[in-house]
Order: structure tokens, then sequence, then C-alpha cells
């Protein structure tokens, strides 16, 4: 187990997260209190990130630099315009 003072975990909040989602208990010290970090085993993953590559379509990526994108306000979305050559 880990100890900290409630300042050490101001500081360093993000980590100590980081450490407790790895199964690091980590206690803080704050006034004669103290709390505890730890994992919740019983609970549920956390979703997926959604895959996004097919929200958006370029039929030759080989003009990319050419390419530029428009949204004209539709429910379509965006629409490529070519801005080169």
């Amino acid at each position: 187990m880990k100890r900290v003072t409630a300042t050490e975990a101001r500081k360093h909040w993000f980590r100590l997260l980081d450490e407790v989602a790895k199964g690091e208990v980590v206690a803080i010290d704050r006034e004669g209190t103290r709390l505890l970090l730890i994992l919740d085993e019983r609970a549920e993953p956390s979703a997926k990130i959604p895959d996004y590559r097919g929200l958006i379509h370029m039929p030759d990526t080989d003009e990319a630099d050419q390419l530029g994108w428009e949204w004209d306000g539709s429910a379509e979305g965006l629409r490529s315009r070519r801005t080169g050559p």
C-alpha cells in the first residue's frame, strides 16, 4: 500500500489514478483521516473507443493535398472539394 498526504495526492492525482488502475492501493492521509483509493474489480470495463474510420471517405488519397472539406449544414455532413489545380 502506498501512503501519501492530501497535498501530494493533489499534485500527483492523475499519476495516482494510473497506479490504482494497475492494482496499487493508495492511502491518502488528511488531518487524521485516511482515504483509500482501490480498484473496484466488480466494475464493468469502460466502453471501447468507437471506430470512426468510416466517418470520412476520401476516394483518392493520392490527391489528398489538393482536397479540402466543407460542411453545408446538412445531415450528410462533410463534402470534399478540390482546392488545388
